[in-house]
């Protein structure tokens, strides 16, 4: 669980939603830097949601979770469309403002140290499966996530293929110290706040469809776009 004074992008919800504050979150990487993340987009509507998240919405059934909540926009609108949605984040500040917003469930931890019941749909949108850090946690990941899901219960999520990064070099031979071009160190900053860094991963298509069939998963590409961003939805067999 992030404490407030650790959380930028927390700090940037709580002060959008209460104050109207539009500073944006600063989001540095080891191969990019200054890119700004607009508080204002993690507010979105429905309406204003690209494609790739109203298809996955399309998709949801039954219970669902969304892991990574964030300010609640997918938790809001799936509410509002009559499902039983529970949200979850590790900010304490993102959870306040979900519930403040009308979230009705919303649960402040992390999925890795919760209890929880299982549901129909887990939800991981904005590329909320780089929690698994590395290829070897999202394996760990697709073992573990089945105590949550409930028989014939399905998985949605999006990741993208970084390779468009890279100018056309052929990413097998990039002498990467993380050992694959996906696993990035993301900093974030917002006005004086500053988190520690952590790793996050990027995971392509045919990665993350080999470590799903592995563990009894079936891994369907539903969308994806010209910079390699997709949507898949996993069953298990």
């Amino acid at each position: 669980m992030l404490k407030k004074e650790q959380d930028p992008m927390g700090q940037a919800i709580y002060n959008f939603y209460h104050n109207g504050d539009v500073n944006p979150i600063l989001v540095d990487t080891n191969i990019t830097s200054g890119e700004e993340l607009p508080v204002e987009h993690l507010f979105r509507s429905y309406h204003e949601m690209p494609y790739l998240e109203k298809k996955a919405l399309e998709l949801v059934k039954g219970k669902v979770l969304d892991i990574g909540a964030g300010a609640g926009a997918h938790s809001l609108h799936l509410q509002n469309s009559g499902y039983n949605v529970t949200a979850m984040d590790i900010s304490e500040l993102s959870c306040e403002v979900m519930t403040e917003r009308g979230v009705e469930n919303v649960i402040c931890g992390d999925v890795w140290n919760c209890k929880l019941e299982r549901f129909d749909t887990i939800l991981l949108m904005m590329n909320g499966i780089g929690l698994v850090k590395n290829l070897e946690g999202l394996s760990f990941f697709f073992e573990y996530i089945k105590q949550f899901l409930n028989p014939s219960g399905q998985i949605l999520l999006d990741s993208s293929d970084l390779k468009y990064m890279y100018d056309g070099e052929d990413v097998s031979e990039l002498n990467l110290t993380e050992g694959y071009y996906g696993c990035l160190h993301y900093h974030l900053t917002y006005k004086d706040s500053v988190a520690d860094p952590f790793p996050w991963l990027f995971v392509d298509f045919e990665n993350l469809r080999n470590l799903a069939v592995n563990k009894g998963w079936d891994a369907k590409l539903i969308y994806e776009d010209e910079h390699y961003h997709y949507l898949v939805k996993l069953i298990l067999e």
